[in-house]
This record gives C-alpha cells, sequence and structure tokens, in this order.
C-alpha cells in the first residue's frame, strides 16, 4: 500500500508537470494569450501577448516557407522526379498543412475573448463547486494529459528522426527550416492540447457528479433522508457542464476537424510514398527505413485516435449519469419534492446528452474513428488504382 501511494504520488507530480509545461509551452509560443489574476482567481485576455504571439508565428512561417527547400531530402526530390503525382500530392498536403497551422493559429486568437469566458466558467466551476471533493482516484483523468503530453512530445521526436534519417543536406537554412517547422508543429499540437484538456475537466466534473449521486444513492437505502437540494444543485451543476461543453466544441471544431484530418491525410501519403520509393524506384527497403516510418505512422494513429478517445471517455460518462439516476427507481418511498428533482434530472439527461457534433454533421466518438480509419485505407487503395501505371 505504501508502494501504490508512493507511486500514485510520483505520477500526480508528472501530471502536472505536463498541465505547467502545456501553459508555459504555450506562453512562450504566443497561444495561450491569457494572464492569470490571483486576487479574482481568473484569466483575463492579455493584447500584448496576443500581439506577441501573431508576430512570433507570422515569423515562424515565414522561415518555414522561405527554408523549405533546405528541408528537402534528396531522396524525396528523386522520388518526385520519378512520380509527377506524387509531387502534386505533396504540394497540395503542404497547402493544408499551412492553412491548418494558419486557421488554427487565428482562431486561437480571434475568438480568445469567448474562450476566456469559457475558462473562466470552468475555474468557477471549480473554485465555487469541485474543489471540495476528492478528484484523485479519476484516474483517466491522470492517465489522458500524460498520453496526450507523451503523443505531442513523440511528435515533436519523430519529425527530427525523420528529417535527420533521410539524409539532408546539412546547411544553417536547413536548421532554420525544421527548427520553425518544429516550433510551428508543437504549436499545433499545444492548440490541440488546449481542447484535450478542457474535455479532460468537463469529464472529471461529470465524473464527480456521478460518483456524489452513487453516494446519495447509498445513502438512501440505508436511511430515510431528504436530499431534494443536493439533487437540484447536481442537476443544474450538470446543465451548465453541458451548455459549457457545447461551447468548447464550437471553438474548436475547425482545429479538431483540421488536426484530424492532417493525421490521417500524412499517413495516406506516407504509404504512397513507400510504395513508389520501394516498387518504382526499386530502392531496397531497409530495416532502418521500415523502422523510420513505422514510427513515425505509429505515432500519428495513436494521437488521432486520443482525439477520439478524449471525446468518447466524455460521451461514456454522460452515459453513465442517465444509467446512475434509474438506480433511485429501486429505492422505496422517496420524498415527494425529493422524487420531483430526480424526475426532473433524469428527464434532461436522457434528452440533453454531451455531444461532440463538429459543423452540424459528424460527431466524435470510437465508431465514426473507425470509419474515418477504413475511409483512408479505401483512400489510399484508390491512389494506388489510380496511379498504378506509373507504379
Amino acid at each position: 500500500a505504501t508502494m501504490r501511494r508512493a507511486h500514485r504520488s510520483w505520477y500526480r507530480k508528472f501530471v502536472q508537470l505536463n498541465l505547467w509545461a502545456t501553459l508555459y509551452g504555450s506562453w512562450l509560443l504566443g497561444l495561450f494569450p491569457f494572464v492569470y489574476i490571483s486576487s479574482t482567481r481568473r484569466v483575463r485576455r492579455s493584447r500584448w501577448l496576443v500581439g506577441y504571439g501573431i508576430a512570433l508565428n507570422v515569423l515562424l512561417l515565414w522561415l518555414a516557407l522561405h527554408n523549405y527547400s533546405e528541408t528537402e531530402s534528396q531522396a524525396k526530390l528523386e522520388l518526385f522526379r520519378r512520380n509527377p503525382l506524387a509531387q502534386q500530392i505533396n504540394q497540395l498536403h503542404n497547402a493544408l498543412l499551412v492553412s491548418t497551422v494558419v486557421v488554427m493559429y487565428f482562431r486561437n486568437w480571434w475568438m480568445s475573448a469567448e474562450l476566456g469566458r469559457v475558462l473562466n466558467v470552468l475555474l468557477e466551476l471549480h473554485d465555487r463547486h469541485f474543489m471540495r471533493y476528492e478528484a484523485r482516484e479519476c484516474r483517466n483523468f491522470d492517465n489522458y494529459v500524460v498520453y496526450k503530453g507523451a503523443c505531442i512530445m513523440l511528435e515533436l521526436i519523430s519529425i527530427v528522426v525523420m528529417e535527420f534519417g533521410l539524409q539532408p543536406s546539412y546547411s544553417i537554412g536547413m536548421f532554420f527550416g525544421v527548427l520553425s517547422i518544429m516550433l510551428m508543429q508543437c504549436g499545433v499540437l499545444l492548440v490541440s492540447m488546449h481542447f484535450h484538456l478542457c474535455v479532460m475537466f468537463v469529464y472529471r466534473s461529470i465524473w464527480i457528479i456521478n460518483r456524489e449521486l452513487l453516494r446519495l444513492v447509498n445513502r438512501l437505502r440505508t436511511q430515510h433522508i431528504s436530499s431534494s437540494s443536493r439533487i437540484h444543485k447536481l442537476h443544474q451543476l450538470y446543465k451548465r457542464l453541458l451548455e459549457l461543453n457545447r461551447r468548447l466544441v464550437g471553438l474548436y471544431d475547425y482545429q479538431t476537424t483540421l488536426l484530424m484530418l492532417c493525421l490521417l491525410t500524412v499517413n495516406i501519403i506516407s504509404v504512397f510514398y513507400i510504395l513508389v520509393y520501394t516498387v518504382s524506384m526499386r530502392r531496397p527497403f531497409t530495416i532502418y527505413f521500415g523502422l523510420n516510418v513505422l514510427q513515425a505512422i505509429s505515432i500519428n494513429i495513436a494521437d488521432f485516435w486520443l482525439n477520439i478517445a478524449v471525446c468518447e471517455l466524455a460521451v461514456c460518462a454522460n452515459r453513465a449519469t442517465a444509467a446512475i439516476l434509474k438506480l433511485f427507481n429501486d429505492i422505496p418511498q422517496l420524498d415527494e419534492q425529493l422524487e420531483r428533482s430526480l424526475s426532473d434530472f433524469a428527464l434532461y439527461s436522457s434528452h440533453r446528452r454531451l455531444t461532440f457534433n463538429h459543423f452540424g454533421m459528424f460527431d466524435v466518438h470510437n465508431a465514426m474513428g473507425f470509419r474515418m480509419v477504413i475511409a483512408c485505407t479505401l483512400y489510399l487503395l484508390y491512389l494506388v488504382q489510380f496511379d498504378y501505371v506509373n507504379l
């Protein structure tokens, strides 16, 4: 038990390290334009941080575009000469990546006032209602924070491995090009981390509500008490969390969709490049080359699926709320006011569900994630069939 507590304490510190790294990394890259006011325990939007973020990231984008040709390896240039379609796809993909960076950063700054209001609501809910509850048992919160932090680190390491693993021509331009690409990639991943953390805080709040409902069920089974005011308060908190989640999805729908699109398309293109490199150009498929590509694809898939899994986790917690409320039906002789409060809560939870619907077109959950992966596999087969003559 002592070893378990020590391990848990160490793990909590590691979670805190991930949270602090996200905060300071976002400040450093100008992607979190807020300052924390300790007297009010709220965040305030800073125009200086907005201006700093715009200036820094415009400079990084210019450096990346200006030195892009220096980052292209000789093997990649030979591949483009052998297969013109691969070069056209690469140009389209680069346009998608630049558009993703511009849209994500622009939305991050343009919608920062609304984001600040949402963050202040989260802080208010935590300070006034959820801070007094023991939430250390919510291990999914800690795990998913660590998972996302690990994915960001692996993505950045993967860029370095891929760039220097293809035997590039070393130069100052290549150094600045790779550095600016890494910093922009880090910025994009940090913006996705912001949404990830917001969803996890909403999930943990719903998890606390579910645990309190279970405790009330157990108490009512052993003793006759009136808890209508407590149920009403949990109901109001639940409603506020659902509304807060709706606002969060609206703030991050472009960013989340574009990031998932980029993660999927880069895997399709990578496999197509491998086919051209090994089949058309008849180059040997070495173990080092295979592991190099495999690690990049695996990390992209893991990051993509983590974006799906965090939404699925929150949705499952929301489903559990409705299931827990049904347990009150087994308790006889409930107080009339308590029964009315439970009926209102149960009716609301059955009609209003936590969803992650982007643009009103699709929900993010496990089933949708599987369909997207299958669709990407079909796109790859179509691409190979379309360019079969040149392979």
